[in-house]
């Protein structure tokens, strides 16, 4: 089937060139009850959501792209060129990784389960194929282990006490905030039971253990974690983050905005660079599928290509080499590095930014569109270790047709094989 040219939701009143300021009014653009993108979303489940979507063909494309027919096989690694660069990622014996508070956390949900869920959730190792499973679309087209929406709230709890044990405080205020925002979204388009806090799919891997890898995948709309635990080591990735609408104006979380630093720090980054270098880093001013190459778009991912069925993509260097950046545009590289990677343990960041600085003179910063004050635009940090994207859409339930603010991607790749622990569980 032939890549669509659009969402296939579009309808003729859809605005094509939204407002896009700082606070982007994402209320102008909720679709009415009767629009294509959501019309009888308040009469479906995940389910059938998905099933009604195939019957559309752009969707269709995307859900035969993500189903589990379509997983990479064999694994490879996401690199420059196809080969994996080997003897990047040192691990200490010891990163601080607080593997024994979610070995706690994890045998607490595994208590309270039944055997018909402890079978469901219980997969088998980190290096199976179904570890790599995950996507990030509200089409549930691979259902496996406890989606939460469908459980009671003691078992959603401790799902997110595993999450909570994983990730550093404002790391997993970013993981709730990611939730909560699509419980919101469903709230704007009257689909609860699709979009909500809970509709999200846990999966245990291994037998949790300080001696034996391990780990757990949680994914749905906006939110994909892939984690992997060594001893007192870990890895998340790869990860996908992201928000539609990108912030809450209403309601009891009402001022939660995601993704702030990754925005502002990049744009302050871009403006702050010197005209040759601006140059140097653009790939592209368009940011369509006119303007870009066919493997460089879709209307899906639209320009990022670290997401859902990449895991052995090839992307070369492309932009400006970060080396050639004054001292304070490589701090906001550093800066966005950190904010990219927060949801890391405090202990374990530190590893993790040792290594980014260790090969950032082997970084590329690489831009897509404008970078005014209300501009949308994608950008790229890339080097050996670290591959990370934010990427403005147009919508999917709102009824923007061009890129806008208010619609954010994030995507987190680990290259030459970090994914999914795969160095590490090779040493």
């Amino acid at each position: 089937m032939a890549t669509p040219q659009n969402s296939g939701y579009l309808q003729s009143s859809d605005p094509t060139k939204p407002r896009s300021d700082a606070a982007v009014p994402f209320r102008d653009i909720i679709p009415s009850a009767t629009h294509p993108r959501i019309a009888g979303i308040a009469d479906h489940d995940a389910l059938s959501w998905c099933e009604s979507r195939r019957q559309i063909e752009a969707p269709a494309w995307l859900i035969n792209r993500l189903d589990g027919k379509n997983l990479e096989k064999p694994y490879k690694g996401f690199t420059t060129d196809g080969i994996v660069r080997e003897g990047l990622y040192q691990y200490a014996d010891d990163e601080g990784a607080p593997t024994e508070e979610v070995m706690s956390r994890t045998e607490d949900l595994l208590n309270i389960l039944t055997p018909e869920q402890k079978k469901a959730v219980q997969f088998g190792d980190v290096i199976d194929d179904e570890f790599r499973l995950w996507s990030n679309p509200e089409l549930y087209m691979n259902p496996g282990g406890l989606r939460l929406d469908e459980h009671t709230p003691e078992i959603q709890t401790a799902i997110h006490a595993i999450l909570k044990a994983s990730s550093s405080k404002q790391g997993y205020e970013k993981i709730l905030g990611c939730c909560l925002t699509n419980d919101f979204l469903g709230h704007l388009v009257n689909g609860k039971k699709v979009l909500n806090e809970h509709s999200y799919n846990f999966r245990l891997f291994g037998t949790p253990s300080l001696t034996k890898p391990w780990g757990y995948t949680f994914f749905g709309h906006h939110l994909c974690l892939a984690v992997v635990f060594l001893g007192k080591k870990m890895v998340i990735g790869p990860t996908f983050m992201g928000a539609e609408p990108d912030r809450i104006d209403e309601g009891p979380h009402a001022g939660l905005r995601l993704f702030r630093t990754e925005e502002l720090e990049s744009l302050k980054l871009m403006q702050g660079l010197p005209k040759e270098l601006q140059e140097k880093a653009t790939l592209s001013k368009g940011m369509d599928g006119k303007s870009l190459p066919a493997d460089r778009w879709n209307p899906f991912d639209e320009r990022h290509l670290g997401g859902a069925r990449q895991d052995n993509r090839v992307v070369p260097f492309e932009g400006c080499p970060v080396s050639e950046f004054p001292a304070d545009a490589q701090q906001r590289i550093i800066n966005l590095y950190l904010a990219f990677n927060e949801y890391y343990p405090d202990a374990v960041m530190k590893h993790r930014l040792a290594l980014f600085k260790k090969y950032l003179n082997e970084t590329y910063f690489s831009w897509i569109g404008e970078f005014g004050d209300d501009d949308p635009y994608y950008y790229r940090i890339h080097s050996p270790v670290a591959f990370m994207e934010l990427d403005f859409h147009c919508g999917i339930f709102l009824t923007n047709t061009t890129p806008a603010r208010c619609h954010i991607h994030t995507t987190n790749r680990l290259p030459n094989r970090g994914d999914y622990g795969r160095v590490l569980l090779g040493q």
